[in-house]
């Protein structure tokens, strides 16, 4: 699938596992569109992504020809062309708060969860082409889990994956699942007393912190060792809990 196709074409273009396409999946799915993926491999990614729009990153959702790209850009679309179910409050002044939400989720969360991440566990090439190639034939993944510490210097420069910033990570993570916990404490929704693009965004974002009981986000076993140590830091935090069961609640199977 490339710039050239049919006009028709509906498609995400996405990492297989990754917390900001994993939002656009979500989103999706809470509309009831179930479109074709395409799967890239981060690293390589970034000259076959440029094709389609001016930047690399994904996700991007291919929509009757135009690319749309980024998940809070998706959503955004999705309530354009599908409004209904919506994730947009109706009342003016929650709109307006739930995407201020969804705004500080995406640019001082979940960019700082998904860096702490790979800090901590980006040394584990076999398991991370598990979770990126995991639906790409045999061959694909062997060579993918081979050519991983070529990539790490790419990904490094990508993603700013110095050790300094390692904290500072590990922090706004902690900060994001306090958000969560406190905020929904009294309706279970972090805007208002229903669920919406904030709570989506919350609990996408930080997923890759609670292993969700989800086919997409869920961890294949066994687990790394970095991988399991990153899990048990966050198990106990009820901002962990609180996102397993906005899965359980609004995240279509």
């Amino acid at each position: 699938m490339d710039a050239r196709m049919s006009k028709a074409t509906r498609c995400l273009h996405q990492f297989r596992f990754s917390n900001f396409n994993e939002k656009a999946r979500w989103a999706l799915a809470f509309k009831g569109l179930y479109l074709p993926r395409k799967d890239y491999l981060p690293g390589p990614h970034g000259g076959q992504i440029k094709k389609l729009c001016p930047e690399s990153f994904t996700p991007v959702l291919e929509w009757d020809g135009d690319h749309i790209q980024g998940s809070a850009e998706v959503i955004d679309h999705l309530e354009k062309v599908q409004p209904e179910p919506p994730l947009y409050p109706a009342d003016p002044v929650e709109k307006e708060e739930a995407l201020r939400v969804q705004a500080h989720f995406d640019e001082k969360v979940g960019p700082e969860v998904r860096r702490a991440l790979f800090l901590d566990t980006m040394s584990d090439a076999a398991y991370m082409a598990n979770l990126f190639a995991g639906g790409k034939p045999w061959l694909v993944r062997k060579s993918y889990g081979a050519m991983l510490p070529l990539v790490r210097p790419l990904m490094r420069v990508a993603m700013d994956l110095s050790l300094d910033k390692q904290s500072v990570g590990l922090q706004a993570t902690e900060e994001g699942l306090d958000l969560i916990a406190e905020q929904s404490r009294t309706t279970g929704y972090l805007v208002g007393d229903r669920y919406s693009v904030a709570d989506l965004s919350a609990a996408a974002l930080l997923s890759i912190t609670a292993n969700p009981d989800h086919p997409d986000m869920k961890r294949p076993e066994p687990m790394s060792k970095t991988t399991r140590a990153w899990m048990d830091r966050w198990k106990d935090h009820p901002g962990t809990r609180g996102i397993k069961e906005m899965y359980a609640r609004h995240r279509p199977a």
